[in-house]
């Protein structure tokens, strides 16, 4: 009993010390090397407001250019090495030996023994896109060794570094400001809007009750006309209550990228209401944005208003301090004295005070918002079938109620706003004519603007897929190879000292595999979707007439070869 009674105490000991790091470490005890031997000037910082996620590191600038050497902070050893097209493109995660992992995305490529790895499980997959994990000290990197070079592959848009750190146990991001980069920063947060909403006392915001207000700067202090906000009556309920959001923003030296905020506080009546602060960021959690931001205000006009309450299913690590969720509850006819403050880092800090006057009248109405079977709920599953469609969604999808639209049409399913969003996947089946093999069906999914290939498993007449979008749905078959066309080469010409390219275009089901064989032997095709290029590195050891096939498969099992005589 003894005995279990300390492992009990040692391994909650254990779980205290790796959950808390985030929150507890002593940052500036670490003396790191720079990532970069350049000035170190940020694009972007750590929990930067970006579609569905905050942004888990910093980015560096590198002068407009790829190419710098990229340097490990700390003793290592190589924990991860990915390369994709698509993402943080070519990547390496370095373990260190103080419990935290360093990592460094959008790499043009990777340097000494970790680019020999790179290559060796590239051949031995036959593939460009690899993801691997070596074992524990295999492959050991010392503090400022040169790990890779910066580049600009995957989804990054320009030229950066971007840098990250996390602890190694639990993968949780932490934000790199806090340890000891010599990035210098003078400037105030910017605040440049306050919206306030009625709310229910779940968070959830209510339809057409809510308004935007623009604020003036005096250097870090802020008001709005007339220092004074006046509210409706009925923005008051028995149940639930007034929230803010403020649209604030940061700002570091010797760049003007707009960039996320590190602190904030919302300070009632001289009592602090609601405060977060951007030390760590779960991956788990971290979709969770759609509910902290105005997704609205976000992804229709680019503004960055955060919100200083939080629903009942909100579990971003972020929050500090939370009064009622942040929901104030004040009554018509009620004054009240607000004051928002906002810093970053290094102590800056910025201000935003007024007077809050809630009308006299009639409190709202919250208790038959929802018209039942009218709408779908965050904590509610949702099921329908017939033998046109089988839907089911389970619980924890949504942040707020949303309208419930299902609607089949000329062969289409239309299931929800494809402009809201959702936490997780969601089972879609639709049937199939069962008119060619089962691999040549997929479901296109509709959203307003474009179209996207969803591919599941057929079972007796049926499609199923999991999607994490509403939309309109549609099966389709993809019968039609993938499109390949040569772009700097001729068919029996030299290509001695080039580097050859291709387009290959899928516009069905989408690109699943692209390889070369030169005399039946693989070689790397590598592709970078930003120039819609697949490039081919002529090796020097290549001499002579050779029969190079370069091959393409979509998802749907459609393949393309063209076969050259080249002199290499």
């Amino acid at each position: 009993m003894v005995i279990k009674k300390i492992y009990l105490c040692l391994t909650l000991l254990f779980f205290l010390i790796i959950t808390g790091f985030g929150q507890k470490a002593n940052y500036k005890q670490y003396n790191f090397h720079p990532p970069l031997d350049i000035p170190l000037v940020l694009s972007a910082n750590f929990g930067e407001l970006r579609t569905n996620h905050f942004h888990t590191g910093i980015d560096f600038k590198t002068q407009r250019q790829t190419g710098h050497p990229v340097y490990s902070i700390d003793n290592g050893y190589v924990s991860r090495v990915k390369v994709s097209p698509w993402g943080y493109g070519h990547v390496v995660y370095i373990d260190h030996y103080n419990g935290l992992t360093s990592v460094y995305a959008h790499c043009e490529d990777f340097s000494g023994a970790i680019q020999e790895l790179v290559r060796e499980i590239q051949k031995k997959q036959q593939n460009f896109e690899i993801d691997y994990y070596p074992s524990k000290d295999s492959l050991k990197v010392k503090k400022g060794e040169i790990i890779a070079v910066s580049g600009n592959t995957g989804g990054s848009s320009a030229p950066h570094l971007h840098f990250e750190i996390r602890e190694t146990v639990n993968e949780h991001a932490l934000n790199p400001l806090l340890f000891n980069f010599k990035i210098a920063d003078t400037r105030k947060p910017l605040i440049r809007g306050v919206k306030v909403y009625a709310l229910t006392q779940e968070g959830y915001r209510i339809e057409g009750k809510s308004q935007r207000i623009n604020v003036n700067d005096a250097n870090g202090k802020y008001t709005i006309s007339g220092g004074k906000l006046i509210v409706p009556a009925n923005y008051t309920s028995e149940k639930g209550g007034i929230g803010f959001a403020f649209d604030a923003v940061d700002q570091l030296n010797a760049a003007n990228n707009i960039c996320g905020i590190y602190s904030a506080a919302l300070i009632v009546d001289n009592d602090t209401v609601f405060k977060q602060e951007m030390n760590t960021v779960y991956f788990s959690s971290n979709r969770q944005i759609n509910t902290h931001k105005d997704y609205e205000e976000f992804h229709l006009r680019r503004k960055h208003f955060q919100k200083t309450f939080k629903t009942i299913h909100n579990p971003l690590p972020i929050y500090k301090k939370t009064v009622n969720n942040g929901i104030l509850r004040f009554n018509p006819g009620s004054n009240h004295k607000v004051t928002y403050v906002c810093s970053d880092v290094e102590g800056n800090t910025s201000e935003l005070s007024f007077l809050l006057e809630i009308s006299e009248g009639a409190v709202g109405e919250t208790e038959n918002l929802y018209e039942k079977g009218k709408y779908l709920f965050p904590d509610s599953a949702y099921m329908h079938f017939d033998e046109t469609h089988y839907v089911l969604m389970p619980p924890g999808l949504l942040y707020e109620p949303t309208p419930l639209i299902i609607d089949y049409s000329q062969g289409k399913l239309t299931f929800g706003d494809p402009e809201i969003p959702l936490q997780e996947t969601f089972k879609l089946m639709l049937p199939i004519d069962q008119k060619h093999p089962k691999e040549k069906y997929y479901v296109e999914r509709s959203s307003k603007y474009r179209q996207y290939s969803e591919t599941g498993a057929v079972h007796e007449g049926w499609i199923t897929v999991w999607v994490r979008n509403f939309g309109t749905f549609e099966v389709k078959t993809d019968l039609s190879p993938p499109v390949i066309v040569r772009r700097n080469f001729i068919n029996k010409g030299s290509v001695r000292g080039k580097t050859l390219l291709w387009s290959i275009d899928d516009a069905e089901s989408g690109l699943t595999d692209y390889d070369i064989f030169i005399d039946d032997r693989w070689y790397l095709l590598s592709w970078e979707p930003k120039k819609n290029v697949f490039y081919f590195e002529v090796p020097q050891h290549l001499q002579g007439l050779k029969k190079l096939k370069i091959r393409a498969t979509d998802a749907c099992g459609n393949s393309s070869e063209e076969i050259y005589e080249l002199e290499f």
